[in-house]
């Protein structure tokens, strides 16, 4: 008989996640590059000065990943708050998208079109399945590593 509930903490293995790490990590990358809150800079950077729009950006990613990892690890008890945390990680990153979007308009730019070229290459990027054995966490920071030079 099926058990009732699946083992917890399967977050590693899954796309989402590593999605989340690398969405993440450039959103690091991002906000340290064109969001500062030291004087603007012979318009190299935005000025945000009090770090609101860097604080929304990168805690809107950390949310996206965390709240994987979160429901992940309740599963065993509950897939209502499963379904919960992950709803609020689709939420987290639709808001960040959000945030990306308004960026590129502020500069009079559009963002890509879904038939553009450029966001066509992007969707057609597929993971490679986790390879992990006993080391977790190491070999998922490894993949996520890997997994992110698709992207550049």
């Amino acid at each position: 008989m099926a058990e009732l509930f699946d083992k917890r903490g399967g977050f590693r293995k899954l796309h989402t996640f590593t999605l989340a790490t690398i969405i993440q990590l450039e959103t690091l990358k991002f906000c340290r590059r064109f969001i500062t809150q030291a004087p603007r800079e012979a318009g190299a950077k935005f000025y945000d000065p009090k770090g609101r729009q860097y604080d929304q950006m990168t805690q809107a990613a950390r949310s996206g990943r965390q709240n994987i990892i979160e429901g992940s690890e309740r599963s065993a008890t509950s897939k209502d708050t499963e379904m919960k945390l992950t709803d609020v990680a689709r939420a987290s990153l639709s808001e960040l998208r959000g945030d990306y979007e308004i960026w590129i308009l502020d500069r009079g730019q559009l963002p890509w079109s879904a038939h553009s070229p450029e966001a066509r290459e992007i969707n057609a990027v597929s993971l490679d399945p986790a390879p992990f054995t006993d080391d977790m966490v190491h070999a998922s920071a490894r993949h996520a590593l890997e997994q992110r030079k698709k992207y550049a």
